[in-house]
C-alpha cells in the first residue's frame, strides 16, 4: 500500500512537471504569435512582450534541463566511459549523479542567496521584482534537480546498464 502511494505521488509529481512544460511553451508561443500579430497586422507593439518572453523562457530553459536529468536526455560524452569495465563503469555512475546533486544542492543555496540579494530590483517594462520573476528559477529548479538525483541514486539505476533493474517508476530513456 504504501509502495503503490509513493508510486502515485511520483507519477503526479512526473506529470505535474511535464504539465508546467507544456503551460510554459504555449504561453511563449501565444505570446510571441499575439506580439507579431499586433506589431505587423495592427501596427501596434506590445512593449511588454519581449521582457514576459525572455523571463519565461529563462523558466523553460531550467525547469526542461531538470526534466532532461529525469528522463536520462542529457548530451554527455561516454566515449572515455564506455572503454572502462563494466566493475568501474558502475562505480562511475553514481559518482556522476553525486556529483550533479551536488551542483543542484549548491545551486540551491547560492540561488536563495541570489534572489534575497537581489530584492528591490525591478523589471524595465512591467516593473515585476526581479529577483521572483528572473532570479528565482535557480533555487526552484534546483529542488526538483536534487529530489529527482536522489530518486536516481535511491533507485540504482544509472544508465541502460541498469535499465532492467526491478523497479519500475523510473522513466526509460537514453543513458545520461
Amino acid at each position: 500500500m504504501m509502495v503503490k502511494s509513493r508510486e502515485n505521488s511520483k507519477s503526479r509529481i512526473d506529470s505535474a512537471s511535464d504539465l508546467f512544460m507544456v503551460v510554459l511553451s504555449s504561453a511563449i508561443l501565444l505570446i510571441a504569435l499575439s506580439a507579431i500579430f499586433c506589431r505587423y497586422m495592427l501596427n501596434h507593439s506590445l512593449f511588454w512582450s519581449d521582457e514576459v518572453i525572455r523571463y519565461l523562457f529563462v523558466w523553460f530553459v531550467f525547469i526542461g534541463a531538470v526534466l532532461a536529468l529525469r528522463d536520462r536526455e542529457h548530451i554527455r560524452v561516454e566515449y572515455f566511459v564506455e572503454l572502462l569495465p563494466l566493475p568501474v563503469r558502475r562505480l562511475i555512475e553514481p559518482a556522476m549523479f553525486f556529483g550533479v546533486l551536488l551542483f543542484y544542492l549548491a545551486m540551491l543555496l547560492l540561488g536563495f542567496m541570489w534572489v534575497w540579494e537581489t530584492r528591490g530590483t525591478s523589471t524595465s517594462a512591467l516593473k515585476w521584482p526581479l529577483n521572483w520573476v528572473f532570479y528565482a528559477a535557480l533555487p526552484v529548479s534546483a529542488i526538483p534537480g536534487a529530489w529527482y538525483c536522489l530518486r536516481r541514486l535511491k533507485s540504482g539505476q544509472y544508465s541502460e546498464l541498469d535499465s532492467t533493474s526491478s523497479e519500475s517508476d523510473e522513466p526509460t530513456g537514453r543513458a545520461g
